[in-house]
């Protein structure tokens, strides 16, 4: 969630914004908090658990980490 607010607010506020000082950038930050707890909405998630799935199984494939179905047929060896 925490990763998921901080994407917001990047693409939202701090993409197309210059701050001269900490000072300037915490005003900045204050105002943009306040006006976005005027509106909360809560998250919903997008993709169903399939989709997370497929998405979990790939990256282990690019990273060369064994899925739990090749640690399930795996044997111990002799």
């Amino acid at each position: 969630m925490v990763e998921c607010f901080f994407s917001i607010l990047t693409r939202q506020a701090l993409t197309q914004s210059v701050h001269r000082s900490k000072k300037e950038l915490k005003q900045f930050l204050i105002r943009y908090l306040k006006q976005y707890s005027k509106n909360p909405t809560p998250f919903t998630w997008t993709k169903g658990p399939e989709h997370l799935q497929r998405i979990i199984e790939a990256t282990r494939q690019l990273s060369g980490s064994p899925s739990q179905a090749d640690k399930a047929t795996e044997r111990p060896p002799a």
